[in-house]
């Protein structure tokens, strides 16, 4: 038992690194790629990188798909799909949000414009 641990572990982690550079190599911009050239040591949790690259690449198929749906509908349709996100202020009543901008860049702006702006406390 201790034997095989004695030649498991070694193998694992050379094992691990070689794949580690393998991948680095054919996949520079793959997720884990670019993580383990980072930070070395995360080849020992090789495996724990490719689960988060498989999951990644599951989501990206996923946009794209949804992209060619959305697509696909409005040219059959013949109009613009509304975004969620661009229309809730509407559906559910919320104001836009204003922006947080500084009071400098706000009396910039206004002075630009020929505009008067409170200055407060």
């Amino acid at each position: 038992m201790q034997t095989a641990a004695l030649i498991a572990v070694p193998a694992y982690l050379a094992s691990t690194f070689l794949l580690s550079a393998l991948i680095v190599r054919f996949a520079p911009k793959a997720h884990s790629s670019r993580q383990l050239r980072k930070h070395l040591v995360l080849c020992m949790v090789l495996p724990i990188l490719l689960v988060v690259d498989a999951i990644m690449a599951v989501d990206a198929l996923r946009k794209l798909a949804t992209r060619i749906m959305r697509g696909a509908f409005e040219i059959i349709s013949g109009r613009q799909l509304l975004s969620g996100d661009e229309y809730a202020y509407a559906y559910f009543g919320y104001s836009r949000r204003r922006q947080n901008r500084r009071k400098s860049d706000r009396r910039a702006s206004a002075a630009a414009a020929g505009k008067k702006v409170a200055v407060g406390g």
